[in-house]
């Protein structure tokens, strides 16, 4: 083998490295976007879990508001019945 050979073959390993170092780089790079955005994706998530509780809070206290509402407008209508009866009689 002469020098230009061996020259070549240095040349050709270093490209090689580089390459790889440059592989290496791209997926600590990948990786560490796919990590904050795994991380992003897990406050959103908790995010929405809180607001589907706090939902179905104001989801019971609606239902017992109008349980409520309706119970007093049905003694309203049997409170009116009761003076009707009475202006009849």
């Amino acid at each position: 083998m002469n020098e230009s050979q061996v020259f070549c073959v240095f040349i050709i390993m270093e490209v090689q490295e580089i390459m790889i170092a440059s592989v290496g780089v791209l997926v600590s790079v990948i990786a560490f976007y796919l990590k904050r955005e795994s991380l992003k994706i897990q406050r959103l998530g908790s995010k929405i879990r809180r607001m589907e509780v706090d939902l179905a809070k104001n989801g019971a206290r609606d239902s017992e508001r109008w349980e409520q509402t309706q119970r007093l407008l049905e003694d309203r209508r049997k409170d009116v019945v009761r003076i009707f009866e009475k202006l009849d009689k």
